[in-house]
């Protein structure tokens, strides 16, 4: 609907039709004349006078009706050569300005109207921007979210922003008109990406853009890669979550789950009270209730298996699921299991 009403707005003050409104008003005031006189005259309804009108302005002539008088038929070729070359003129101008707004919003060249949930701004790679999205449009909390890129490292938008339904804003993340047109005045989250991790001084634009987004909007969540090993420049400009260069399925995540990071971070972590252990089951075949009770009994927590028979962990089993011998089961606990207890 936007994209329609914009289009109608620029139509209104094209420079076409301020210069020649005159003419407008000619075509206008020609059409309705010739549209009295066919339906006055000729016997025309209303319905068949607009028919007539619109197939005659624009070139078809099929030549189903037509007007029988003499001076209709003068009037009509009147109307022809000057409807032809008005709507023709008209038309191409409409024309070239859909044309020049779809330009526009490839180009970024736009301003986002309405609620945005989410801003990322910088653009390490394609992949790994549009594997963030993938990731957040798989989970029904981002299906239809509006999602919105800035930066200034790409030139037109790509087509996988399309697919996935991401609109794209050119501009300096760190500037705030940029980040106005991109709708920091909506926006809820804002993922700040590290634009080459393999330069501390990706963290310069970085910070900057959290100090920009602090002074506009300080309730904005902030979400920032860095590429330096201390977070203190980033604390300084109340960056909210801070994390080292990430797999896009991490980031996603922390989207989607605040404190997702700090939790995997305690998980893997050797300073925590516990970490993640794998145990080699050798026993009989049970149900998956049946291992995790075993587990609990040990203080330990169950997170998942992978029997022989299996390509990838199953990290949310059901109860009845049947874990068999050979199986590796990944637990939380404070100590290495070497065997369950049922």
């Amino acid at each position: 609907m936007f994209y329609f009403l914009d289009t109608f707005k620029r139509i209104r003050t094209m420079r076409v039709l301020r210069e020649n409104k005159w003419l407008m008003l000619f075509f206008l005031g020609i059409s309705l004349v010739f549209a009295l006189y066919m339906n006055l005259v000729e016997g025309f309804t209303p319905l068949d006078t607009y028919y007539f009108l619109v197939t005659t302005a624009t070139t078809v002539g099929y030549g189903d009706m037509s007007p029988q008088t003499d001076l209709g038929k003068i009037f009509v070729t009147i109307y022809m050569v000057v409807g032809i070359a008005l709507l023709g003129l008209f038309l191409g101008k409409v024309t070239e300005v859909m044309v020049d707004i779809s330009s526009r919003r490839k180009k970024g060249f736009i301003s986002m109207k309405g609620q945005v949930d989410l801003i990322i701004a910088g653009y390490p790679s394609d992949d790994k921007v549009q594997n963030i999205v993938d990731e957040l449009r798989n989970d029904a909390r981002f299906e239809h979210s509006k999602i919105v890129c800035l930066n200034n490292r790409i030139d037109e938008k790509p087509s996988w922003m399309t697919k996935l339904e991401v609109d794209f804003v050119k501009g300096l993340p760190s500037d705030s008109a940029s980040l106005k047109a991109a709708g920091i005045d909506t926006a809820t989250t804002m993922l700040i990406l590290a634009n080459d991790a393999a330069l501390i001084e990706s963290d310069d634009l970085s910070t900057s853009v959290c100090a920009v987004v602090e002074r506009l909007r300080p309730e904005v969540r902030t979400i920032a890669e860095k590429v330096r090993k201390d977070t203190l420049v980033f604390e300084v400009v109340n960056a909210d979550t801070v994390v080292d260069v990430a797999a896009a399925s991490v980031l996603a995540q922390e989207i989607l789950d605040p404190g997702a990071i700090e939790l995997q971070n305690a998980i893997f972590s050797t300073h925590t009270a516990g970490t993640q252990y794998n145990l080699a089951y050798n026993g009989e075949d049970k149900t998956w209730s049946e291992i995790a009770m075993a587990i609990l009994k040990n203080d330990a927590i169950p997170e998942g298996f992978k029997s022989p028979d299996m390509t990838e962990f199953n990290l949310l089993p059901k109860q009845d699921v049947v874990v068999k011998k050979g199986a590796l089961i990944k637990y939380r606990g404070t100590e290495l299991l070497i065997d369950l207890t049922f």
